[in-house]
């Protein structure tokens, strides 16, 4: 069985939102999320064009699902 691979590289709201399946509102929302939380500030995680570092922000949506079904 094969699972889902994770690419690492930078992408833009329109790629997580058309993997994710969600708007590409959301996902700028959840990029906004995503700055604001001190773990991910510590590394290179963000471009100013938006982009944002995949394998992390896959991440922050993990763990914002795991503190919303405690």
């Amino acid at each position: 069985m094969e699972g889902i691979v994770i690419e690492k590289k930078m992408v833009s709201a329109e790629e997580i939102s058309k993997f994710y399946a969600i708007t590409k509102k959301t996902a700028q929302n959840r990029i906004s999320e995503m700055k604001n939380n001190s773990i991910f500030m510590t590394g290179d995680f963000f471009r100013m064009n938006g982009r944002v570092w995949f394998p992390a922000f896959d991440e922050f949506i993990k763990q914002r699902d795991e503190l919303k079904y405690k």
